[in-house]
């Protein structure tokens, strides 16, 4: 597969109408805005700053580490139980089962399931590991040789624009002002996929206390948009 070509294929990987559903997950951000911990444009920033921080040791570091050892299932397998158990909030865990399963299911549609991304498609019908979203998109974007750092950066860009349309609406803010905050966060990308890069199987699941109680809270809320 030619680079532009590879380039198109995770772009829509990322694409926030790409069906896994992303969209429907807030990660916690819900319980944030209806406690009025979050309440404008201040408090987003803040929350994105503190989300960048974390991010390197979660889904960003899962993906790096899924896209270095694609070829290695046993690796493979480890890294998907080690992502499991690190997300504590029940819906935050099986959102991620979700949107892979969701993924898997768009790619083999596509007929674009191939190699070691099908492999891991097969461990996870055999019970032998959740799925886990970040990984599945390391071992596609490992499999059609997109650069990493450009996966990392597309990836985490789209990570970031799904908080902040998810805020606007909750908050409920601008989108000139959620665009505006967004573009301001965007200049830390770069260190953060640097950061990513070299991640380390042990170094996944540092994070923040407060962001996880917030996702458990989210579980019980009487009304909510999202469903995480």
């Amino acid at each position: 597969m030619n680079s532009a070509a590879a380039f198109l294929n995770i772009l829509q990987s990322v694409d926030a109408f790409f069906p896994v559903g992303a969209f429907t997950l807030s990660n916690g951000l819900e319980d944030y805005v209806i406690g009025e911990r979050l309440t404008g444009s201040d408090e987003l920033r803040q929350y994105l700053e503190g989300f960048m921080q974390l991010f390197p040791y979660n889904d960003l570091g899962i993906l790096s580490l899924a896209y270095t050892h694609y070829s290695d299932m046993q690796y493979i397998t480890e890294l998907d139980g080690i992502a499991a158990a690190t997300k504590s909030a029940c819906e935050v865990r099986t959102g991620t089962m979700r949107m892979c399963a969701r993924y898997l299911k768009a790619r083999k549609a596509m007929g674009d399931c191939r190699g070691q991304l099908e492999k891991y498609a097969e461990v996870i019908a055999k019970e032998e590991a959740f799925g886990i979203h970040a990984i599945a998109l390391g071992i596609y974007g490992a499999e059609v040789k997109i650069g990493q750092d450009a996966l990392l950066l597309m990836y985490g860009y789209s990570v970031l624009s799904a908080i902040v349309n998810n805020a606007v609406k909750l908050v409920p803010l601008s989108q000139t002002e959620g665009q505006k905050i967004l573009y301001e966060c965007m200049g830390g990308m770069e260190s953060l996929a640097e950061r990513a890069a070299h991640m380390d199987l042990t170094e996944i699941g540092i994070s923040g206390a407060a962001y996880e109680i917030h996702c458990m809270n989210h579980e019980n809320l009487y009304s909510r948009q999202y469903s995480s």
